[in-house]
């Protein structure tokens, strides 16, 4: 080792300890001792711990003092008059509401470093000129690094995967499966536990880190293909390409995919909000009488609401729910989904309780008969498939049995 290394080694020991003052030590060799060392680090930043991308501390680091603290500076992160406010520093500091320990411990590391050199080198008159013309790598829309906060991505997660899991927790959900054991080996039974109950953040981490969503191919992770029955699933479909579902695990994966490999620059090219909000009940609907002629056929529900005091039906579904004609008798049946709108003040009232309120519906039945969602799993039916429309009112107790039953109407 170099005196000079030697050097910097012991003055970072004696700063860390607090034996050396920090007056003491210039705004460089605070940067090359306790900056620089971060940009080198092979390991990740606090920034993750809130952030899947779009914020990555090193990015900020220049190959020099001079370059890093003008870049820094002509971005706005930099307050030169009052560098205790930072902008730097208040966005290191931030925290989840639950932080990690470990990450915790880097947290500090980070914003001691940042604090101290960033109080010194403002007393620089040198660096107050610096000029360098150079973005901080890091320096992206904030609307980028909105979407891209975990807890706005487990949030997306909640909504489109996360409020189906009762379709799939009887099998991979460790407080539901344990009678599988016997019939499959405990190995077997714990491998396919990918649900964290009660934990959607940790059943995200968990789907990736048992491979069943597929970063790289997002459209053929196994949480969306599986139960789509697109490859073979031991617990038989639980939704079908064409369906809502289909289509919000679907946006949710290559959303999130593109999300952790760092696709989006700018807010053109995030996805746009859905004005809709599905949401699964425990209402189940069936229809019998169904004519021979669409067995095996995917057929969709939409409901509207009767609204009273205009003497019409709401233009905007309140439910619906998608699956395919049992042919043999001729019956279909699933359970109903809430459509909220995403601009309704009463959402955040309604889904808590996920229940279809007791009232008078239109029910319309659309029916693929030519096979596009067979094809094109993302196709939506529309009025052009509709085949049949009913009414229905009174009381929905929610439970598989009894469902609500109605027949498949006679004239179209």
């Amino acid at each position: 080792m170099s005196k000079r290394s030697m050097s910097r080694a012991l003055r970072g020991l004696l700063l860390l300890s607090g034996l050396l003052p920090l007056e003491s030590v210039s705004a460089g060799d605070l940067f090359q001792d306790r900056i620089l060392p971060l940009a080198k680090s092979p390991e990740h930043s606090s920034c993750t711990e809130c952030h899947f991308s779009g914020v990555e501390l090193r990015n900020y680091i220049q190959d020099s003092e001079q370059a890093t603290f003008a870049s820094l500076r002509d971005a706005g992160l930099i307050d030169t008059r009052h560098p205790e406010k930072s902008k730097l520093l208040q966005f290191i500091a931030r925290r989840p509401e639950e932080p990690n320990e470990l990450t915790e411990k880097v947290r500090r590391q980070e914003l001691d470093a940042f604090t101290a050199w960033i109080n010194s080198a403002v007393k620089d008159p040198e660096l107050l000129k610096a000029k360098s013309g150079i973005r901080p790598a890091n320096e992206v829309a904030p609307e980028v690094i909105r979407h891209a906060r975990k807890d706005h991505v487990v949030s997306r997660f909640v909504d489109s995967i996360w409020s189906e899991i009762g379709r799939c927790q009887n099998c991979h959900s460790p407080d539901r499966n344990q009678h599988q054991i016997g019939r499959m080996k405990k190995e077997e039974v714990e491998a396919i536990s990918w649900i964290v109950p009660g934990d959607p953040a940790a059943t995200l981490q968990k789907l990736v880190d048992t491979g069943n969503i597929d970063l790289e191919h997002p459209d053929s992770s196994p949480v969306l293909t599986k139960p789509a029955v697109l490859v073979e699933h031991g617990g038989g479909p639980k939704f079908f390409p064409g369906s809502d579902t289909y289509r919000k695990f679907s946006a949710f994966l290559n959303d999130y995919a593109a999300i952790r490999a760092n696709r989006y620059a700018t807010p053109s090219e995030l996805p746009p909000a859905s004005d809709e909000l599905v949401l699964l009940t425990e209402q189940q609907l069936r229809i019998t009488n169904i004519p021979k002629a669409f067995a095996g056929k995917s057929l969709q529900v939409n409901l509207f609401a009767w609204n009273a005091s205009n003497e019409n039906w709401e233009t905007n579904r309140c439910a619906t729910a998608f699956s395919r004609v049992n042919g043999k008798d001729g019956i279909w049946q699933n359970q109903i989904q809430l459509v909220l709108s995403t601009q309704d003040v009463e959402t955040p009232k309604k889904r808590k309780t996920l229940l279809l309120p007791e009232g008078r519906y239109k029910v319309e039945i659309l029916i693929d008969t030519e096979g596009q969602t067979e094809t094109d799993y993302l196709a939506r039916l529309t009025d052009r498939n509709q085949q049949g429309v009913t009414e229905i009112s009174g009381p929905w107790p929610p439970g598989y049995q009894p469902p609500r039953i109605i027949k498949f109407p006679e004239s179209r």
